[in-house]
């Protein structure tokens, strides 16, 4: 059984880390690249820059800027650094006992609009994850969103109410188009460190807790946000390849066991 786990959300989904922890493959899993169209083994450094027009784009440098986002629609792992959802597939694959299809469709300092429909992050997510589901023959596994995602929105001041209600119209959309078996979620960690982030964390704790669609992966990244050790100390705001181990880690085990029910199948 094949399951197709889609990576979503700003920076910390990308991989903004301080070093490559390990470039090992994944047994049974693989990397979706929209580029090529081909399936890869998976390893870090994960993900595809991605230009509008869905051909390979340019690894980001600090020199690119914003100069660098207005021609990409997709970004990869930054500076070829570790990533959270190597960690995260070789935990699913172990405990679950199937084979993945990891589509990354991330990209830093975007707000959620840009995941929602008409958006360009929202377009290419759909495109990207169908056109990985015609590698998989006779594929009848899952499709899971994970959804880590909201410092921009902080930064914008933007309310609970208004976060609560994009993340819902977000979710229904995917769902029509990629029969998406549940949105989950790694809460975001804090970012302007006031009561900004927690208009984002209540959001994304409210639609876990009410809506059953949702899937509340782990709430711990804003107490790794007190950890050094996790934390990129060239990137504030952003985890250490050691954090993003850690929360790909547990979040999958959370996953896996909502599958399993808690027994490896």
């Amino acid at each position: 059984m094949t399951d197709i786990i889609v990576f979503s959300g700003q920076s910390n989904m990308e991989g903004q880390t301080e070093k490559l922890l390990d470039s090992s493959v994944v047994p049974d899993a693989y990397e979706y690249k929209y580029a090529t169209d081909s399936l890869v083994p998976l390893r870090d450094p994960f993900g595809e820059n991605l230009k509008y027009d869905g051909t390979a784009g340019d690894a980001y440098e600090d020199w690119m800027g914003m100069t660098w986002h207005a021609k990409h629609v997709l970004g990869g792992s930054a500076y070829g650094n570790s990533t959270l959802i190597v960690p995260f597939c070789r935990v699913y694959t172990e405990k679950t006992h199937r084979s993945v299809v990891a589509v990354g469709a991330a990209k830093g300092a975007e707000t959620i609009e840009y995941f929602m429909e008409g958006g360009a992050g929202f377009d290419i997510l759909v495109k990207k994850t169908k056109a990985a589901q015609k590698h998989i023959s006779d594929f009848s596994g899952n499709i899971y969103l994970i959804w880590l995602q909201g410092e921009s929105d902080a930064l914008a001041s933007k309310s609970k109410e208004t976060y609560l209600k994009q993340i819902k119209e977000m979710s229904v959309s995917i769902k029509e188009e990629l029969d998406l078996r549940r949105f989950c979620i790694i809460r975001v960690g804090r970012f302007t460190n006031d009561d900004k982030d927690l208009q984002i964390i209540e959001a994304q704790d409210e639609i876990c807790r009410t809506d059953p669609f949702f899937l509340m992966l782990t709430d711990e990244a804003t107490e790794m946000n007190k950890i050094p050790e996790y934390m990129n100390p060239e990137a504030a705001g952003h985890f250490s390849a050691a954090g993003l181990k850690k929360l790909g880690s547990d979040a999958a085990a959370a996953l896996s066991d909502s599958v399993t029910g808690g027994k490896n199948e």
